[in-house]
């Protein structure tokens, strides 16, 4: 595993749990490179060895935690009910995390982080034989699902968090599961319905254009079966 691999781990292990024992002593724009070094008992040339921003240290966090969720939770990716509950209940163990890095207004960090971690899991479409072009849409689309999934999956988790995880883990994978069921189509399509009147009513119009062209330049729309 790429983390057990990393042997500069323990330093940034030690820098990113330096930063958020800052964070919640001062904003995150008055802590310096110096102060986090300092508490984490490293020196400054250490911590720019590693990071190159405050921001890159949370993201280490973030990502990190995720992978070692990731490393203990078993996927089965045709049940995105669990999944989703399993996700959901983790973001509620690393939630000191969570609520510091949404408190430095930094929740985009997350959809990185996210994003990254499902995607990780989506086929390769550059593995796919280019001469089946089948399989080569297949993958296509697998890996169109796999970022859907993880876009949503980061606008439920960053509601909730901007919310105060007022709800369960299983009500919000509910929510998400919802989200990928046939079931949305009917919902949109019942908003279509309300702008029936004004397509057809363009439509109308197109057609009034489309007539009078065609009283002006007849030979413009009569198909020649001979040609």
């Amino acid at each position: 595993m790429a983390r057990l691999e990393d042997s500069a781990a323990p330093l940034k292990d030690a820098m990113g749990d330096a930063l958020l024992e800052l964070m919640h002593e001062k904003p995150l724009r008055k802590i310096s490179a110096s102060e986090i070094a300092s508490r984490a008992g490293l020196g400054r040339v250490t911590y720019f060895r590693h990071f190159s921003s405050k921001e890159e240290v949370l993201a280490y966090k973030y990502r990190t935690a995720w992978r070692d969720f990731a490393a203990r939770h078993w996927y089965d990716e045709s049940d995105d009910r669990a999944n989703a509950i399993a996700r959901f209940h983790f973001c509620l163990q690393v939630r000191t995390l969570n609520d510091a890095v949404y408190g430095a207004e930094l929740g985009s960090i997350l959809l990185g982080v996210i994003v990254e971690s499902l995607e990780g899991r989506a086929p390769d479409p550059a593995t796919t034989p280019a001469s089946d072009a089948g399989a080569t849409d297949a993958s296509d689309r697998a890996g169109f699902l796999h970022r859907f999934k993880a876009y949503a999956l980061f606008g439920l988790i960053d509601a909730w968090i901007r919310h105060g995880y007022r709800q369960a883990p299983e009500e919000m994978a509910a929510i998400y599961v919802s989200f990928l069921s046939p079931e949305v189509e009917s919902l949109g399509s019942r908003g279509s319905e309300r702008r029936t009147g004004g397509r057809a009513a363009r439509m109308r119009r197109l057609q009034r254009i489309r007539e009078a062209a065609e009283l002006r330049n007849p030979r413009r729309y009569v198909v020649d079966d001979d040609s």
